[in-house]
């Protein structure tokens, strides 16, 4: 399991509950123009990745993170078969494009903000949704492209999506 992977499977036992999500009931947010600003600019990044990378033409659409999980799938299965395996700082660039991409698209459709979270005692760079649910982004894609499809994107965006459950 990858280094992100155990930061990731921490967090996600924060995160995960029945729902699928956890309210954040704790100061654990800050918003942050600058976050917000590198997002975008990341998010253009990957949909450059993918048009040059995959032929696939992402619109900023929610229909689109279909796409993006089709692209990290692809990106799993070659980085089952590499040898050696690419490290969590090599695949960070692709993470945190591809992730920024979903969190745009998130924020776009269902509101949010960009700032650092604090998850675990662990700053990042995340997104806070209007329901108040913190989502670091970079860490679930890399989990996505090191793990693989246990941790498919789109059925978790859908979810999220969703809002949290009622009690």
């Amino acid at each position: 399991m990858s280094v992100a992977s155990r930061v990731l499977a921490g967090v996600l036992a924060a995160l995960l509950l029945s729902s699928g999500v956890a309210r954040a009931d704790t100061p654990d947010f800050v918003a942050s123009e600058s976050i917000r600003r590198d997002a975008e600019a990341s998010a253009a990044d990957a949909v450059r990745i993918a048009k040059t990378q995959f032929n696939v033409a992402l619109d900023g659409s929610e229909a689109s993170i279909d796409d993006i999980e089709k692209a990290l799938d692809r990106l799993h299965a070659s980085y089952v078969i590499a040898t050696p395996k690419p490290s969590d700082t090599q695949l960070l660039p692709v993470a945190r494009a591809f992730g920024a991409y979903v969190g745009e698209v998130f924020r776009r459709n269902h509101g949010a903000a960009w700032g650092t979270v604090t998850m675990n005692g662990a700053d990042y760079a995340g997104l806070r949704t209007d329901a108040g649910v913190n989502v670091w982004w970079t860490g679930r894609v890399l989990n996505r492209i090191t793990d693989g499809p246990e941790n498919n994107i789109a059925v978790f965006y859908r979810k999220l999506a969703q809002g949290p459950a009622k009690d």
